[in-house]
């Protein structure tokens, strides 16, 4: 039963399973991500600086903070409500909600270029393995920024993209655990 509560708290995260890049651009940005899945949208943070990122998302157990840190090869996933963290090794292949194309995509091509939240983009058709087979994502790439800004996969009715993208400086102690975070090694849960 403990761990049915476990993969339950950590199924958002496993929404999206996405590569690291080997190397990623020095992007500084701050933006809006929203998440749809069906009917449903999910409204989010991201934050990027210096191959760090830090992706904040809320629902009904609280607020959830994930922050990717690949110098130091950890992955932290905070939870606000409970001040609590638990540390996951970064490999390469990373759960999360990070928009990235996989580098082991099929039939990767480009299709297009189409200007995307302000951004010029090449628009790249993939072949990812799913459930089913292989299934077909589209990947809006903004050069400027380093990588992918939104991203779509028709035959899941899933999509994720990013809005009011603001670059300039964003603030190191993002990128850290908050002072009173205590680690954990199971996420505390509700009753």
């Amino acid at each position: 039963m403990h761990r049915h509560k476990q993969g339950k708290w950590l199924g958002p995260l496993l929404a999206l399973a996405v590569l690291w890049p080997a190397a990623v651009p020095a992007a500084e940005f701050s933006a809006q991500m929203l998440t749809r899945q069906r009917e449903t949208t999910v409204p989010g943070k991201i934050y990027v600086k210096d191959g760090k990122m830090r992706q904040e998302f809320s629902d009904a157990a609280g607020q959830t903070i994930t922050i990717l840190r690949p110098d130091k090869k950890l992955i932290w996933v905070l939870l606000a409500q409970s001040r609590t963290y638990m540390e996951v090794p970064l490999k390469p292949k990373l759960p999360g909600q990070f928009l990235q194309i996989p580098p082991d995509a099929k039939n990767k091509r480009l299709v297009g270029n189409e200007r995307q939240a302000g951004y010029d983009t090449e628009k790249y058709e993939v072949a990812i393995s799913g459930r089913e087979g292989l299934e077909k994502e589209t990947y809006w790439v903004a050069a400027k920024l380093g990588g992918p800004i939104k991203m779509a996969a028709s035959s899941r009715n899933f999509s994720m993209e990013y809005k009011d993208i603001k670059e300039g400086p964003v603030a190191d102690r993002l990128f850290e655990i908050p002072p009173g975070y205590q680690k954990v090694t199971t996420p505390a849960l509700e009753p």
